[in-house]
């Protein structure tokens, strides 16, 4: 329309009506369509409206913030079959919900050391195919951490190592989600709250009227609808949804049929609040505390160096995206730091990285050196004989800085998972990350995530297990590395819905906004068709990556003048960073019960999903 208004051409509002209806009309059939099929997940999650008037009057001077409920639909791909879906009464039939099940019903009951062993089994550590060409048998975690010291280099050090930066190929696969792009379908927004139960039963059982499915002997359900009894149906969201979806199920396990009991949901967490919750872990662990930002070698003064103005807010309570950038680029001059004393260790002539350069090493000699940083430079089991040393032989600041690298890294292997569609990656370390949460408090992340993996290992069908684990990432693009969590493109489409396409100033209402909703892709869609049709350029809304060159210098400096990495014995730290892996799996193994005392919830913001898009 505005387009059609910079050209002269005109275009009544009744016009304009007529067009969203008819549009409307559309997504309805296809949301039905879609739905009807059973192969088909969906995800919800609320957003906040204010509809503030700049002139207050009797009639809209009540309450301005109103709490909707947004939703998506993706078909399932990758080979899904309506029959991997018909487990329903299956899986009720082996629920601790079931009032009727008996003891030779239920699944025995699993625990962490379960996942270990599992891991262990179908993601074999080492074969003879990981052996590197010097005969070093890594760990999948260490060859992980050889890539990305390997990457940074090419990437971020000197300039003679960039002609490199092709020959870096991507860290081995463990199990791909096949590459393929995701329909994404918007359904109509809902005036439900989801933060109530029964705000939740609005919304599941109205995202499934869209879709029209139910139970076509439910006296509630006038109209046709495919019977969904037999079953089951996906819904991502994060874990406040997940927790509600539960207590429904509580609540719901004495009433007689199926529909009426929910039993048809199966609650997938959604991948980017548990990648948020990584970063917030990491700020709990390496910032929160006052003692843990003294000693010149900590990570808040890496921070004054690379966010000199925003020392405060991260040491108070900094964004997700703010978080994030703080630990990548941290983590990259870190890295280089490490390389710049390894190459002095093998030539004492080296005493920076220029002067590396400087003698034109090849590919295989830093890919040989690449190898051997994670065992000499990252915290690990060989850490723990170093605590065990005499004060005077111990090196309290450098024990930190190996154990800053392995928790940095953790974070880098679990987004590389993510961003590339590694399930198996992702599942391997989803198990650390666990003790992490469980460690910094966050139990109930902890306790989730550890409820999930084993329903999915241990309890689901083979094809419902296939179907989760292929659905819990989805590709909006097709393209590699463009993979997302379903609960991110959730957030992404309620910036559209609310921000974008909801109207403005006398047409900024909930009417609009829920009129609006189940077409916010086809408006992307129509947008980015005239823009082609039309040869604009600058067609990408993502950031170019910011010169950090002079930055990630002057980091450099200050670790190298610090000798972050370079054991000093006797040194002592203010703080001494806790082992969180293996402090997570003491608590569990002593059954350390505190779930209630979790006090944080991980809040999303317009920064934190357009993060994501760079």
């Amino acid at each position: 329309i505005e387009a059609l208004a910079h050209l002269g051409i005109s275009i009544s509002t009744s016009t304009i009506h007529t067009a969203i209806m008819s549009l409307s009309a559309e997504s309805a059939a296809r949301i039905r369509a879609m739905g009807q099929t059973m192969l088909v997940a969906y995800a919800y999650d609320n957003f906040d409206v204010d509809l503030k008037k700049s002139i207050p009057t009797a009639e809209t001077s009540a309450v301005t913030l109103k709490h909707l409920t947004s939703a998506l639909m993706f078909p399932l791909q990758h080979g899904i079959t309506q029959v991997d879906m018909q487990c329903s009464e299956e899986l009720w039939k082996k629920s601790r919900l079931n009032p009727n099940a008996t003891t030779s019903d239920l699944p025995a009951g699993r625990t962490w050391k379960d996942l270990i062993d599992l891991i262990r089994i179908q993601y074999p550590e080492i074969s003879p195919s990981d052996q590197d060409q010097n005969g070093s048998q890594l760990t999948r975690h260490e060859r992980f951490m050889a890539w990305k010291f390997l990457y940074d280099l090419c990437h971020y050090g000197p300039p003679y190592f960039a002609q490199f930066c092709e020959q870096v190929s991507l860290p081995t696969v463990i199990e791909q989600i096949p590459i393929i792009k995701t329909p994404i379908l918007p359904v109509r927004a809902m005036e439900f709250s989801n933060s109530t139960i029964s705000g939740n039963i609005s919304s599941i059982k109205n995202i499934l009227n869209q879709a029209g499915v139910g139970d076509p002997n439910d006296p509630e359900i006038s109209y046709e609808v495919k019977d969904a009894t037999l079953y089951i149906i996906m819904f991502h969201g994060d874990l406040g949804t997940g927790d509600r979806i539960f207590s429904i199920q509580l609540r719901r396990s004495v009433e007689k049929t199926p529909w009426n009991r929910f039993q048809y949901v199966v609650f997938v967490p959604g991948v980017f609040h548990i990648k948020m919750a990584c970063a917030n872990a990491l700020w709990r662990l390496l910032i929160s505390p006052q003692s843990a930002r003294e000693d010149k070698t900590s990570l808040m003064h890496d921070i004054a160096k690379l966010r000199p103005r925003e020392t405060g807010i991260i040491g108070s309570n900094p964004d997700f995206r703010r978080m994030h950038q703080v630990i990548s680029h941290a983590g990259i001059g870190r890295r280089l730091d490490c390389w710049r004393i390894e190459a002095t260790r093998l030539n004492a002539g080296h005493r920076t990285l220029n002067d590396f350069a400087a003698s034109k090493p090849t590919f295989d000699q830093i890919s040989s050196m690449a190898i051997g940083l994670p065992r000499l430079y990252v915290a690990d089991f060989r850490t723990e004989r170093l605590l065990r040393q005499p004060a005077a032989q111990r090196d309290q600041q450098n024990e930190n800085a190996l154990l800053v690298n392995k928790y940095f890294l953790l974070y880098e292997e679990i987004s590389h998972a993510m961003n590339y569609g590694d399930i198996g990656r992702l599942e391997t370390c989803l198990l650390p990350w666990i003790f992490i949460f469980k460690a910094t408090g966050k139990h109930k992340y902890a306790s989730h995530m550890m409820t999930f993996l084993c329903n999915v290992h241990f309890v689901y069908p083979a094809g419902l297990k296939k179907a989760v684990c292929l659905h819990v990432l989805v590709n909006p693009t097709g393209k590699p590395g463009k993979f997302r969590g379903v609960d991110w493109c959730v957030e992404l489409n309620n910036l559209y819905t609310k921000a974008i396409h909801g109207g403005g100033s006398s047409n900024y209402t909930i009417e609009r906004i829920i009129k609006e909703s189940p077409l916010i892709q086809t408006y992307r869609d129509i947008k980015h068709t005239i823009e082609w049709n039309f040869m604009l350029t600058h067609l990408t809304t993502a950031h170019g990556e910011t010169n950090m060159v002079k930055t990630f210098a002057e980091l450099q400096k200050h670790l190298a003048a610090r000798n972050t990495y370079k054991k000093q014995p006797g040194r002592q730290s203010a703080y001494v960073i806790p082992d969180a892996i293996d402090k997570g799996r003491m608590m569990l193994q002593i059954g350390d019960a505190t779930d209630a005392m979790e006090d944080d919830v991980d809040l999303v913001s317009i920064k934190d999903v357009l993060g994501e898009l760079v």
